[in-house]
């Protein structure tokens, strides 16, 4: 075996592990199945890329996250580590060439997401290869109560049954012990040993304020930023608005969210890395894998539906070490939003056997049948047809797929993306031509405003009853104004397409999951009713509220979070003034990083921390590479 120290040198340029790091390499090496829990930013990828380096084999890297692969596989490229990935789309001959390559070109490193697991060819080149190391990525997502479920992740272990001598390592920033306990169970992972690194963020503040303009009070803190930012955002169109209102103010902003395209979501993303724009709109369709270290602010203007969701998004800030800052900006109309959209809006056992029941209806399965059978599934007319509220349909479709008794393809949701290519002139002269095309063009402007600046999803069902003309009229007038090259068309003529899982057997194929529905109502209830505790909660410190939900109950106070701030007499300006020229002497030497410099003084950290912070947003220093401060 390789030093781990030489290999974490030689590859990263680092003399030193984080904490935690050097400990689960050890045991990874020693062949034993690993759980690492790290918090955001405690550098989880190297706990399995330095002992899969160490040792002779191939590394196979699960994950749900497309944006994180690449941008792994492309690091490791980079510092000249053989890595390929498989992520969706890829033809079968280039599927073929890439896992021959992996079979025999001395790779290290195979990431996939979940789903492609499940292809046979897949499978089968596995078998063939010398693996060392099974790494499981965001490993929560195996786990029926963790936030972000994935039904594909519950196959992980078909790489167990293949190669039950190599070792599991699973990686994750957010689980509760509950959601730890089912992971371990799920993966069949044999005595683990399990490394929980501490979830305090010391250099991050959370900050939470009641505001009823809440663009002003973005604004008023993005406008001295020095570094990026992301606000998140409940849904796609609010992106687009405030996104516009803070370029408006002053703030160089974009948006980002799940229904525009891959092209689009790329370029947008280096705008925000190369500082081409300050601060990225985006819904939580944004982050997931994103490795950006300089993010200054995490501002949320809606409640999140989970403290798991708000701890991993507010974790974006602040990976580079220093001083960064997650706020939470909310109204008395959010918490009743939230509420309705995440708790109200829970179907029940009765739901579910009613929805069940008529969606069999609906496709005119018999009782008895339709197992493995599948469908062409189009949501909005389904919900017209039986006049179903959409948001407790759609809520009911999604637990059934959860609980294994349909499958929902990925197209579930999807809308058609329109974009106009030519001016709104050139639209109209287009649009005298014909009649009908007049018709449907004129109502998408209508009901869809900004398309002729962005892709645009549109709901054909939708345009169809507005106009009174036919989805396969609709359909056939979008396809000749693509060719004609006046608009830009992604076409989903279908929801989704719909597999039974299970024969038609009515109640009876509820009540086998009635339990766990209740129980996930229950979860989804107390994770809602969780974050408005932590918001009304002003009596303790913002950090231990966090971290004690993660079962973690030894935190200190943080000092700088809004709660502390509230509490601790503020530093005098002739303070800050002497303590801002210490660091500055300081840094004349050489360059320091924020711990070093609080060792070296007699201040508390807390306020060195905080004027760290000024100096940078004055200009006066600087962050480097390895996290230390210098003189600009």
């Amino acid at each position: 075996m390789t030093n781990v120290r030489n290999i974490l040198t030689k590859y990263w340029g680092f003399s030193s592990f984080k904490p935690m790091q050097e400990e689960i390499i050890n045991a990874v090496l020693d062949g034993k199945d690993t759980v690492a829990l790290l918090p955001t930013g405690g550098g989880k990828s190297i706990c399995f890329q330095v002992p899969a380096l160490a040792m002779e084999g191939i590394c196979i890297v699960v994950s749900p996250l497309v944006a994180l692969m690449g941008d792994q596989v492309n690091t490791l490229k980079e510092r000249g580590i053989k890595a390929l990935k498989l992520t969706g789309g890829i033809p079968f001959e280039e599927l073929n060439s890439l896992l021959d390559n992996a079979l025999y070109g001395n790779y290290k490193f195979l990431y996939l997401s979940p789903e492609r697991l499940q292809q046979e060819i897949v499978q089968n080149y596995i078998k063939q290869m010398a693996v060392n190391l099974i790494a499981v990525d965001e490993a929560h997502c195996i786990s029926q109560w963790g936030n972000d479920f994935r039904p594909a992740y519950k196959n992980i272990t078909l790489l167990r049954e293949i190669h039950p001598l190599v070792p599991i390592i699973a990686l994750t920033a957010t689980a509760t012990p509950e959601v730890l306990e089912d992971t371990i169970a799920e993966l069949k992972m044999e005595l683990p040993t399990v490394f929980k690194n501490s979830f305090v963020r010391d250099n991050l503040s959370y900050q939470v304020y009641k505001a009823d303009d809440k663009i002003y009070r973005a604004t008023q803190l993005l406008k001295n930023n020095n570094g990026s930012a992301i606000v998140y955002v409940r849904n796609r169109k609010s992106t687009i608005e405030i996104s516009e209102q803070l370029n408006s103010l002053g703030i160089t902003a974009t948006f980002f969210h799940g229904g525009i395209s891959a092209k689009e979501k790329a370029e947008k993303l280096q705008m925000w890395r190369s500082a081409t724009v300050s601060t990225m709109v985006a819904t939580n369709a944004f982050g997931m894998g994103i490795d950006h270290p300089n993010v200054r602010f995490v501002i949320h203007l809606q409640i999140p539906e989970s403290l798991e969701t708000y701890f991993q998004e507010a974790g974006r800030a602040g990976r580079d070490g220093a001083f960064a800052t997650a706020v939470l900006i909310y109204n008395e109309h959010d918490k009743i939003t939230v509420k309705q959209q995440f708790v109200d809006s829970l179907p029940t056992t009765l739901d579910l056997k009613n929805i069940y029941r008529t969606l069999n209806n609906y496709f005119q399965i018999p009782y008895g049948e339709g197992e493995f059978t599948k469908h062409n599934f189009g949501f909005s007319e389904f919900c017209k047809s039986y006049n179903l509220n959409t948001l407790m349909a759609y809520n009911a479709l999604n637990n059934l797929d959860r609980l294994g008794i349909i499958q929902l393809s990925q197209e579930f949701g999807r809308k058609s993306i329109v974009q106009f290519l030519v001016s709104s002139e050139a639209v109209l002269r287009y649009f005298e031509k014909d009649a009908t095309t007049s018709v449907i063009g004129k109502t998408i402007l209508r009901i869809y405003g900004g398309i002729f600046e962005m892709p645009t999803a549109i709901n054909l069902e939708l345009v169809s009853t507005k106009t009174g003309q036919t989805l396969e009229t609709i359909i056939t007038i979008l396809k000749k104004m693509e060719r004609d090259r006046v608009i830009e068309l992604i076409l989903h003529i279908t929801d989704a397409t719909l597999t039974f899982l299970v024969p038609r057997e009515d109640d009876k194929t509820i009540n086998v999951i009635s339990r766990e529905v209740e129980a996930l109502n229950r979860k989804k209830t107390a994770q809602v009713n969780s974050v408005l505790n932590y918001i009304a909660n002003t009596n303790t410190c913002r950090s231990i509220q966090l971290v004690s939900y993660f079962d973690e109950t030894t935190a200190n106070k943080c000092g700088i979070c809004s709660v502390c701030n509230a509490r601790n007499p503020q530093m005098s300006k002739v303070e800050m003034k002497n303590l801002a020229g210490q660091i500055l002497a300081l840094l004349e030497g050489s360059d320091l990083s924020s711990r070093e410099i609080s060792e070296r003084l007699t201040f508390a950290e807390t306020d060195t921390l905080k004027v760290l912070r000024l100096l940078l947003d004055v200009g006066k220093v600087r962050i480097n590479p390895k996290n230390q401060y210098y003189l600009n």
